[in-house]
């Protein structure tokens, strides 16, 4: 992975610190405004870059919390082929996990659901919503 020139590594972590702060006061449409400017100022090719994984996990985190799911399930997806440890992820397993039950996509969604569960158990649920963690021991049956 390529690293960026300091003044536009320093521009970019800028917005990346204003779309996160935007993410924790639940403006998720400004968090990814933001991030959708540094995914633009990104040169090509966009994988090669460090911050690429970070910032679409961010976008599709962002697109989940708007209900946005088939949105989320595309940024989610393309993190999942470029990184190979994203499966030993609990979070973005949980993510790519709840946008593919609300997809309807069953199958996925329980392998990913389970997983999370997995390697963090029942807790690392808590703040979602319970149907999440029901559908997780449902499908570990």
């Amino acid at each position: 992975m390529k690293d960026l020139d300091e003044p536009l590594k320093s521009e970019l972590v800028s917005l990346c610190h204003r779309a996160v702060e935007a993410q924790d006061e639940e403006r998720y449409h400004a968090s990814n405004r933001d991030l959708y400017t540094v995914f633009e100022k990104l040169p090509e090719p966009k994988p090669e870059w460090k911050a690429y994984v970070w910032l679409l996990s961010n976008m599709g985190d962002n697109h989940f919390e708007q209900d946005e799911f088939a949105e989320a399930m595309e940024k989610f997806d393309e993190v999942f082929e470029l990184d190979p440890t994203a499966s030993d992820n609990a979070y973005l397993c949980l993510r790519r996990g709840q946008c593919a039950l609300e997809l309807e996509n069953e199958g996925l969604a329980a392998d990913l659901l389970c997983k999370a569960f997995e390697i963090e158990g029942k807790e690392f649920f808590e703040g979602e919503h319970s149907k999440y963690l029901k559908f997780a021991k449902q499908a570990s049956e």
